[in-house]
């Protein structure tokens, strides 16, 4: 009977120290959130949220942090918590970027231009800066996270852990079903556009055919076919804008690049689309009201 009772006891203490961990995560993962908006937002020069989540939160960070808490908690020195979460945060780095572009087909950093970087996910300056940002949160945050858990009471840590997490699942799935429409978005236009273009081509060849003598007119419809595939680019990505919820526009926005070859460059152009279309609205409201 005392086994018994001991053993639920354990399960429910397991229970209450997850949902203290799980509160980490979600305040760690807003912390990050609003670190890489702030510091892309005054790089860029411009608001850039960041993350690919609907949520202001960049669960990588949260994920970090916590780590960092239960495995440098016990370390005797600043170097070894420096070294674990050098080499940590580029496992985890690594791991992240390779997921999710091999899932949704897009990247949302890339260190292609840093030096002594591997394959853009990671690099070494990134996971040095990680490094320092472990003993940082171990020694400086940690302890003021603790001040504000620590004066929750266990049982309405239980409950706003469930928030969080119905909150957090139901973002998550919002956004992978999101992201993976978008990716069939991008690949029906550059069917429909290719399509377009293929009949465009054999409409070519056929007059050329037919018409061999007029070699000048020829010339001047094969040049013509660049400016008939921008057209029709720009025709069918608007198109493919305006089928677009909340959810798809944002990540594409707040995604770097997409790294699946045969609609890379169409991704890129549909971002910049939105772009130029958020600048004219914003020109034509400020006339407005000029």
């Amino acid at each position: 009977m005392n086994f018994v009772v001991a053993e639920e006891k354990s399960v429910l203490e397991a229970f209450m120290h997850i949902s203290t961990l799980f509160i980490w995560f979600i305040l760690y993962s807003i912390a990050g959130w609003i670190y890489e908006t702030v510091y892309c937002s005054i790089k860029g020069l411009k608001w850039d949220n960041r993350g690919m989540l609907n949520g202001p939160y960049c669960p990588i960070y949260g994920v970090g942090a916590v780590l960092t808490v239960l495995l440098c908690s016990g370390l005797s020195n600043s170097w070894q918590v420096f070294f674990v979460c050098m080499f940590g945060s580029a496992i985890l780095e690594y791991g992240t970027s390779y997921a999710t572009e091999h899932i949704f087909h897009a990247v949302w950093w890339d260190y292609s231009n840093i030096p002594f970087n591997i394959n853009g996910r990671i690099c070494l300056p990134g996971s040095i800066g990680f490094g320092v940002a472990g003993i940082l949160v171990l020694n400086v945050i940690h302890p003021c996270m603790l001040q504000i858990t620590d004066r929750i009471p266990q049982f309405w840590q239980e409950i706003l852990a469930l928030l969080f997490m119905a909150v957090f699942a139901a973002d998550c799935a919002l956004t992978a079903d999101s992201l993976i429409a978008l990716n069939a978005k991008l690949e029906a236009t550059k069917k429909a556009i290719d399509l377009q273009i293929s009949e465009k081509y054999n409409a070519f060849i056929e007059n050329t055919k037919q018409n061999l003598s007029e070699g000048l007119n020829s010339i001047k419809e094969k040049v013509s076919m660049d400016e008939f595939r921008e057209r029709k680019s720009l025709e069918e990505l608007k198109k493919t804008i305006s089928t677009m919820n909340w959810t798809q526009i944002r990540a594409l926005r707040s995604s770097v690049s997409f790294r699946r070859a045969s609609y890379s460059d169409l991704g890129n152009k549909m971002r910049h689309t939105i772009s130029f279309r958020r600048k004219k609205e914003k020109d034509e409201a400020d006339d407005i009201c000029d």
